[in-house]
């Protein structure tokens, strides 16, 4: 895909730091989920732990970057999955505006977790990922990136939290996502791996709601969604 080839446009609302809001378009040639990008290398090996503990093998390399279909992503509130082994994970998704401004907003890695012990690959593009309605410009929180708050409820229970000093920044993951993007893969968007669960292991949920809050500049982005479930038959 080269230049003016670009295969996925969104519109959504930017939330300025000055309060106002504004639209703006967003696009991307090619998407990647990055995985096992925390910092703590001890916090990845327990996400590798929750995985192992429904079958998925160990990633080949960390972090990992699977490529996923750029038309998937979307700020529903209603995902429609095929059978009951499908969940969400809270991450941030990041993208480029049309003037080149990257902007980020709270995400879903939603993922198909029986597929994912056959191939972590095919099971990221099993589902569509989830996206908020809103964003901010990184070059608005870049100075206390680290101090952002990311939480996830799984059908009304705390489910995941921490700060995304947790995890890669996103210069770190744009360099590792543009070493490994296949050939011609033009303007990327990126999700950027998640935080370990609370708890006993992964949940499979009917109702999810992210937060991504800025304790600095007071202000706060969540998006909820419901999972419904369609029959899984051969």
């Amino acid at each position: 895909m080269g230049k003016g080839a670009e295969k996925m446009r969104m519109v959504s609302v930017m939330q300025k730091k000055d309060g106002v809001s504004e639209q703006v378009v967003l696009s991307w040639d090619a998407c990647v989920a990055a995985g096992y990008t925390g910092r703590d290398q001890a916090g990845v090996m327990a996400h590798v732990e929750e995985l192992r503990k429904i079958g998925v093998p160990a990633p080949e390399k960390v972090p990992s970057m699977y490529w996923v279909e750029p038309e998937r992503v979307s700020s529903t509130g209603l995902l429609w999955v095929v059978g009951g082994s499908t969940s969400g994970e809270g991450e941030v998704f990041l993208a480029r505006d049309c003037g080149g401004n990257l902007c980020v907003t709270v995400a879903s890695d939603h993922t198909d977790r029986a597929l994912e012990t056959v191939s972590v690959a095919k099971a990221k593009q099993a589902c569509s990922k989830v996206v908020g309605a809103f964003f901010w410009r990184v070059d608005e929180i870049r100075g206390h990136w680290d101090s952002i708050e990311l939480r996830t409820w799984a059908d009304g229970k705390l489910y995941q939290e921490g700060t995304l000093g947790r995890m890669l920044p996103p210069e770190k993951l744009f360099e590792l996502a543009r070493e490994d993007a296949p050939s011609g893969s033009g303007k990327l968007a990126l999700f950027s791996g998640t935080l370990p669960v609370i708890g006993e292991g992964l949940v499979y949920a009917s109702h999810y709601v992210l937060s991504l809050k800025d304790p600095v500049l007071g202000r706060e982005i969540r998006h909820e969604y419901a999972v419904r479930v369609l029959p899984d038959r051969n």
